[in-house]
């Protein structure tokens, strides 16, 4: 493991906490998610376990971080941006298509959706910080 993948998994994971918190927390949920969802007694955490949401935040950083540093070489803002999005979206669409097969979560498709989206931009930026930081990092460690 090297100094350039930690880096850009902290930058990355911050990114995606603090904008996760903007586009799930004060946006999504409230206006999208919540109405169109099933309740069931328990199923939700009020207040959420942070611990487990931060680590979650720093492993899903990481995930994309390993991605573009070993395989893809992505190391600019603009490639981390379309990676992130890519990634994120298919893992995000993967998700919600498991869901709708296996679970009674949402009264309409209305909430997958609506994830699916949010987190395609969460990849972008995510992604686009991860990508930026690897660059930079790349540049700062380069020989002379």
């Amino acid at each position: 493991m090297n100094t350039r993948v930690l880096a850009a998994t902290i930058a990355g994971g911050a990114a995606m906490f603090l904008f996760g918190f903007l586009i799930y927390g004060l946006f999504l949920d409230p206006s999208v998610m919540k109405p169109n969802m099933n309740v069931y007694a328990g199923l939700m955490k009020d207040p959420p376990d942070w611990i487990a949401l931060i680590l979650s935040n720093v492993v899903y950083a990481f995930l994309i971080a390993l991605v573009f540093d070993k395989w893809a070489n992505i190391r600019t803002a603009a490639g981390g941006a379309i990676g992130g999005g890519t990634l994120v979206f298919l893992i995000t669409l993967t998700m919600q298509l498991f869901f709708a097969a296996f679970m009674n979560l949402s009264k309409n498709y209305i909430p997958a959706v609506a994830d699916v989206f949010g987190g395609l931009v969460l990849g972008v930026i995510t992604g686009a910080t991860i990508g930026w930081v690897l660059g930079f990092m790349s540049r700062e460690t380069a020989p002379a």
